[in-house]
């Protein structure tokens, strides 16, 4: 096996956090407060809107929710040329 090979299967391993945004909400804080269980929080975004996807912490791609076998999921519809991003 090659260095090159060894190093991409390490990678391959490697842990990564994926966030899904659906959308955001600003409210003030004694609204959040004052939330009970089953309360719903209207989102800026609409359930049609493209959601944003993150790679630790870096937007990567942008997709559509969608429901599979009942479980909530997306696809991916524009893939993000980090090249392009200013660095935080």
């Amino acid at each position: 096996m090659t260095a090159n090979r060894a190093l991409e299967n390490s990678l391959m391993d490697a842990p990564v956090r994926v966030d899904v945004v659906l959308g955001e909400a600003r409210i003030p804080m004694e609204e959040l407060m004052s939330l009970s269980e089953g309360e719903i929080v209207e989102l800026e975004n609409s359930t049609t809107d493209l959601v944003d996807i993150y790679v630790s912490d870096r937007l990567m791609a942008r997709g559509r929710l969608v429901v599979a076998d009942g479980q909530l999921g997306v696809t991916l519809s524009e893939i993000i040329d980090s090249r392009t991003q200013p660095f935080a």
